[in-house]
């Protein structure tokens, strides 16, 4: 017996369609697409942790010491790597035309005041001479004038040795502080000039830690506590002593300059890093990631990742933030997560 298949319609199959359910034909692919992620408040994350950022050791006096005169280099009496003492020579110039100059500048100060004497005693036998009418008063007038040039030749005259000896005092560079020579520039034998560099003199005794600090860690640096500058495996006490109040243009950040509080041997300029415990509470750096770009962190907004920017983050470093303590932010899937990406939220 032979079975009679029904015939194929085409409109059957359109019915079909119509019938099924309007959530199946018409699914969302982006509900397919959410990333699923864990939120926590931002306030369960901050926490109270030591700070510290780059910094280094550095002197407050670097300076160049130059010839003042004319001169040739006689003697050098002390080379790179010496220490030296405030007032100690190192070196002298050939002083023989200075020397006749204070010589000639004494003898000119020698007739100054014979010529002032002269004239003074000139002036107060005039003096007499004129209360007794001998004299006229022409004659007295020229005689105070003569005593009050005398007397203007002798102040130049003066001046002058004066001059000349400060010139003398040149022939010989002396340390303005006590250091260490870190350069010679000068040769024996060689001619200078007044400005021609000497010497290099760092002070060792007068160092300062700098570090560049945000804005916000300059706030928090000031609350916290153990301040100290860390290098070598030397941990050295700090005193704050200045905030330069300018922030720089490039960076963001602000000097601050520390004072050490303890002894140690360490060169300058040596690298390390300034640290402190901190008061105010802070983003781990856990929980920091990059973005085209910069640093910041992954927050959720009404189902949508949003990347919020912290352009003070240091890589490895937490962070301060000004988000209220209420701030959803992402923890599971954070470093998957793309601004403007479609989350969805799972209970944990």
């Amino acid at each position: 017996m032979l079975l009679k298949l029904p015939v194929f319609n085409p409109a059957w199959c359109v019915a079909v369609i119509l019938l099924l359910p309007v959530n199946v034909l018409a699914a969302d692919p982006a509900e397919n697409d959410r990333l699923p992620v864990t939120l926590r408040p931002l306030g369960e994350v901050l926490q109270t942790s030591e700070r510290s950022v780059a910094a280094s050791l550095i002197s407050l006096n670097d300076s160049t010491l130059s010839a003042e005169i004319s001169a040739r280099v006689t003697k050098l009496l002390v080379d790179a790597g010496d220490r030296v003492k405030a007032a100690q020579v190192l070196a002298e110039l050939d002083c023989r035309d200075y020397a006749f100059a204070l010589n000639q500048a004494k003898a000119g100060e020698a007739a100054a005041n014979a010529r002032y004497g002269f004239a003074s005693s000139q002036l107060q036998r005039n003096q007499r001479l004129r209360k007794t009418g001998v004299i006229p008063a022409e004659t007295l007038d020229k005689a105070a004038a003569d005593s009050d040039a005398s007397k203007a030749d002798l102040a130049v005259a003066k001046a002058q040795v004066e001059t000349a000896r400060l010139a003398v005092s040149r022939c010989a560079i002396q340390a303005p502080f006590a250091g260490q020579i870190t350069r010679r520039h000068l040769q024996l034998g060689q001619q200078v000039a007044p400005g021609t560099p000497a010497f290099q003199l760092l002070q060792g005794d007068a160092l300062e830690v700098s570090a560049s600090l945000s804005v916000n860690e300059v706030q928090d640096q000031a609350q916290g506590t153990e301040l100290r500058f860390v290098a070598d495996g030397v941990s050295i006490p700090l005193e704050r002593r200045a905030v330069i109040g300018q922030i720089a243009g490039n960076t963001r950040t602000q000097e601050v300059r520390f004072t050490l509080k303890g002894e140690h041997d360490l060169p300058v300029g040596r690298s390390g890093r300034v640290v402190w415990q901190g008061k105010l509470p802070v983003l781990p750096a856990s929980w920091i990631v990059r973005r085209e770009g910069g640093l910041g962190v992954m927050l959720e907004d009404n189902g949508v990742a949003k990347f919020h920017p912290l352009p003070d983050a240091q890589e490895g470093q937490p962070v301060l933030l000004d988000l209220p303590p209420e701030t959803r932010i992402i923890d599971q899937n954070r470093l998957r997560a793309r601004d403007g990406q479609l989350v969805e939220v799972v209970v944990r």
